[in-house]
Parts: C-alpha cells; structure tokens; sequence
C-alpha cells in the first residue's frame, strides 16, 4: 500500500510540477512594406474637386485656390465676374510626392474690393464650398466660407 502510496504521490507532484502547455498565440496578418505602401497610395488622394458657390451678394471679381504659401496664386477663376447665385467647379491636381498634407489656400475679393483669405488648409478634397456674405446667417465662424459635404 505504500508503494502506491508513493507512486501517486510522486505522480501528482510531477503533474503539479509541469508547467501547462503554452498556447501559441494566434497569428495575426501581417503587412509587408509593400502592402502598406500600396494601401496608403490608394488612401492617399492627389485631386480635389471643389464647386464654389457666390451667396455674397456682390459679384466676385477674383476667385483663387493656390498653394498656401506660393506668391502665385494662378487663375482667376472669376475672370469676368461670379455673380451672386453662380457656381464655378475647380479642379486641382498635386503631384503624389506632396499630396499628403498639401494645404490650399481660398481667397476672394468681391466687387466692393473686399479681400477674404482666411482660408490657408484647404486639403484635397471633394466639397461644396459656399461664399458667404458677411452677417449672413450661416456666417457664424471666423471665415466667411461654409463647407458643405457630400453635396458633390
């Protein structure tokens, strides 16, 4: 009876003593360099589509998105006048090397030589862009521009 005894003591004190297996942790996917890569140019956008709206109440004489901090603000895109009531759509196009984070700057001047440039961090995007007129209702930020997604 000792013999068993001992032999069932020194068999639990081994199964005591043995440490569970370890579970092998479940593998996750993983991405290569090249995958990210892929994955953020497909995030990554190089155009903007933006449809300016004039609700001002003036005409605009000058309408530009440019490079924030280029001296060269490009073209005109009121050349002859955006009545009040009229839309223009601008398209712009950045190299891939320099979209991400690429900062445009919206500036206006309207027929009574009011010049608004508040806005330096217009990114690439498409979005309806509202001009708007001071005190008007919707003007309640520190720019007179209303941005309106999901319209395009």
């Amino acid at each position: 009876m000792k013999k068993y005894l001992s032999l069932f003591l020194v068999l639990a004190l081994l199964a005591g003593c043995s440490a569970p297996a370890e579970k092998e942790p479940a593998k996750t996917a993983e991405t290569t360099p090249a995958a990210e890569t892929n994955e953020t140019e497909k995030e990554m956008t190089t155009h903007g589509t933006y449809i300016v709206n004039n609700t001002t109440g003036e005409t605009i004489t000058e309408l530009y998105i440019y490079k924030t901090g280029s001296e060269d603000k490009g073209k005109n895109y009121a050349e002859g006048g955006l009545a009040d009531g009229q839309s223009v759509t601008i398209e712009v196009e950045a190299e891939k090397e320099e979209a991400e984070g690429y900062a445009q700057t919206l500036e206006f001047i309207n027929e009574s030589g009011h010049v608004e440039n508040n806005f330096q961090t217009l990114h690439l995007e498409d979005v309806t862009i509202n001009l708007l007129a001071e005190g008007a209702d919707a003007y309640t930020s520190a720019t007179p521009f209303q941005f309106v997604t999901g319209a395009n």
